[in-house]
């Protein structure tokens, strides 16, 4: 057992794996709306549907991984069932957007957010068992910077073949990247299949007050933290709502909005892809010196003012600066709340990421529906503003949420290293 460091030493191999499974996320999030709009002529009611029906196949998968992540002896063999079928679902999404098909990219994205359970749920484990308490924001920063070189990879090699190839009308060769991303993934599982998982780090936490949720904590202490855990699980599923009303809606809002040049707006959009992934280890030792609810507080206004700031755009230039500095703020938020859940208990941390995972992703299928209806009936700039309005409407239900949970922690805060 290790407890010098702050990571185990195989840690950063086994995240540099994550470039592989990634290199697809930006290069598709630009894509299918763009394509499924533009030369298909989906409605935005229709584009909505598609990201929900890959937030439901997460969805329906997070209700059971979970319980198997705590049961099964080796995670990693979940994880090498999520890379080898998403890099199926990728093959099936090259022949959807080939022939045009809607109702093939439903499925094709479905089988990735159904795979994708499998995949993050027992990795997001693996990295919380591999890193010291104090420094886990900075763990789930190296993966999110691990996914910002897989996608820069990635944009790189599907925006060439896509941008060189397109307006010759030769689809089968523009859409390439996808078999390659595809590749990519079951490369990915069989490198996982050789990650040590007798590697973690264990810690003794001896304050008096922590709490597992194993029903042996008595009847008083363990209804305030199942209180605690479902007044949390509903912040989370109006948190992802808020996040995923807009997000579908931003490719096709710069074209509609700012500039007609796809390629312009392809430029402007893909800064916004890599810069806070590539930032994330730094923002998530930061992170880890801030006390939760200040962090997410302040995050959750800044993120609305820029929001703000972003749809009234005077221009291509600034748009991608604001863009840039959205997700950044998106990303501290979400590493600072993905910290506090690895520390609610050591022993179901398995579920309680999966529950993370499920009401995240029920509230990302609602999001897009909702937001294509007010795209359709109220305009370009309506899901923005809604989300808006829900976002600071939401900044004191985390911070109760934060309120509720902190005292039963498994894992507590080293009080004296925090800042704010």
């Amino acid at each position: 057992m290790i407890e010098s460091r702050k990571f185990t030493p195989d840690f950063d191999r086994m995240i540099r794996i994550v470039m592989l499974n990634t290199m697809g996320f930006f290069f598709l999030d630009y894509l299918i709306p763009v394509i499924s709009s533009q030369i298909i002529g989906a409605s935005g009611l229709e584009i909505g549907l598609i990201f929900s029906v890959q937030t439901l196949g997460h969805t329906i998968s997070s209700f059971f991984v979970g319980f198997l992540t705590d049961k099964i002896k080796h995670k990693k063999i979940l994880i090498m069932i999520g890379s080898f079928g998403r890099g199926s679902a990728y093959f099936l999404l090259y022949f959807a957007l080939l022939f045009n098909s809607l109702f093939l990219i439903g499925i094709g994205t479905f089988s990735l957010g159904f795979l994708a359970g499998f995949y993050w749920i027992p990795l997001n484990t693996l990295i919380s068992e591999k890193s010291k308490k104090q420094n886990r924001s900075e763990a789930f920063g190296k993966r999110e910077a691990a996914m910002g070189r897989g996608m820069l990879i990635g944009s790189v090699i599907g925006f060439s073949i896509f941008g060189f190839t397109f307006n010759y009308n030769i689809p089968i060769i523009s859409y390439l990247g996808i078999i390659i991303f595809g590749i990519s993934n079951c490369i990915a599982g069989f490198r996982f299949l050789k990650v040590d998982e007798s590697k973690k780090i264990t810690e003794t936490d001896t304050s008096q007050n922590s709490t597992e949720l194993d029903g042996e904590t008595k009847p008083k202490t363990q209804r305030n933290v199942l209180l605690g855990f479902l007044f949390m699980t509903l912040v989370l599923f109006l948190g992802s709502i808020n996040g995923s009303i807009g997000r579908p809606f931003f490719n096709v809002f710069i074209l509609e909005e700012i500039i007609n040049d796809p390629t312009l707006a392809m430029l402007a959009f893909i800064p916004s892809g890599f810069v806070s992934l590539l930032l994330a280890p730094k923002l998530g030792a930061f992170v880890d010196k801030l006390k939760p609810s200040i962090g997410i507080g302040v995050s959750s206004f800044l993120g609305s003012v820029v929001t703000w700031f972003l749809i009234n755009s005077p221009n291509i230039i600034v748009f991608a600066i604001l863009l840039v500095i959205d997700m950044t703020i998106i990303s501290i938020g979400a590493l600072i709340f993905q910290n506090f859940l690895s520390r609610i208990s050591i022993s179901n941390r398995g579920k309680v990421m999966g529950v993370q995972s499920l009401f995240n992703n029920i509230g990302a299928a609602t999001g897009p529906i909702m937001g294509g209806l007010l795209w359709d009936y109220l305009g370009n700039s309506a899901p923005f503003i809604v989300s808006i309005i829900f976002e600071l409407s939401l900044i004191p239900f985390y911070i109760i949420a934060v309120y509720l949970m902190k005292p039963h922690l498994t894992e507590k805060y080293s009080e004296e290293i925090l800042i704010l």
